[in-house]
């Protein structure tokens, strides 16, 4: 596995109560505003600002800081450098609305390179459910910051966040489909193919290993058939693409850097040149790109 430290979990609250049941149910931080008229849970009156752009992180963990972090809340994607130099060490990147309708995951992707690029870290916050929390880990953010979740909920997103360990050889296997996703693309070698998208069709199978035994009864139990659908709409909007060869080879590679991958089956098809679809199909161990 990477180095790279995991993904936090924050909390969005408004009283010490609710401040308090978080931190026992799992979340690393608190996030507190920081205007007067509301609970400052635990933000020093020095710290306190007039603006509804501005929170206060406070840390479960003694590792963590113990002082408040200051958190600047944006509601697009912004430049990471400019808002350093402010003295915003932290980017909260949170539309008001559900993040994943607002943003493509290409979007929040270049979003978090640019703020590595910066040195600051990237949070995000948006409405997030459940089942968003595994499909914005795959970017890679500093943190993601909930509301609104029960201490079930929290739990659970915590058993999400953390590291992903090889599950065993011996494991139960599922094998992952999808069947027939067809996205607008911009692919091919030839002069008229630069010219317009086409329809590529994509079909997946992943082998995945469990990592518990049980029956799954929780998002944390399973691997979401989202990331397989997120990864094919990540590769279609980067731009042009010579061959399907390398959509293929680049999106078996994407999947394989979960552990609990082991095999993927990949097949890439152009639906506009005439035949029903031509195209290709591979499959990827991960032995193979060890």
């Amino acid at each position: 596995m990477s180095s790279r430290v995991p993904c936090r979990l924050a909390a969005l609250v408004s009283s010490p109560d609710e401040a308090r049941r978080a931190l026992e149910a799992g979340a690393d931080y608190v996030l507190a505003p920081s205007r007067r008229e509301r609970s400052g849970v635990g933000v020093p009156d020095r710290l306190r600002e007039e603006t509804e752009q501005t929170l206060f992180a406070i840390a479960a963990d003694e590792a963590l800081p113990a002082e408040p972090r200051r958190v600047r809340r944006v509601e697009a994607p912004a430049d990471p450098a400019s808002l350093a130099q402010e003295g915003a060490p932290i980017l909260l990147l949170d539309p008001g609305r559900p993040l994943l309708r607002a943003f493509s995951l290409e979007t929040l992707a270049r979003h978090v390179a640019a703020c590595r690029s910066a040195g600051v870290e990237c949070w995000f916050a948006g409405a997030l459910e459940l089942p968003d929390i595994a499909r914005l880990i795959v970017l890679h953010p500093d943190a993601l910051v909930v509301e609104g979740f029960d201490d079930t909920a929290l739990a659970d997103a915590r058993r999400m966040l953390n590291v992903v360990e090889a599950p065993a050889h011996d494991a139960p296997t599922d094998l992952i489909r999808m069947t027939n996703f067809v996205l607008p693309a911009r692919v091919g070698a030839y002069g008229f193919e630069r010219e317009r998208t086409q329809r590529l069709r994509f079909s997946v199978e992943a082998a995945v290993r469990r990592s518990s035994t049980g029956v799954p009864r929780a998002m944390g139990d399973v691997y979401s058939y989202d990331i397989v659908m997120d990864a094919a709409r990540r590769l279609c909007e980067r731009g042009h693409t010579d061959l399907v060869e390398t959509l293929a080879e680049e999106l078996a590679g994407e999947l394989l850097i979960d552990p609990r991958v082991a095999e993927v089956r990949v097949c890439v098809e152009k639906l506009d040149l005439g035949p029903e679809a031509v195209g290709i199909e591979i499959r990827r161990k991960r032995t193979a790109l060890a």
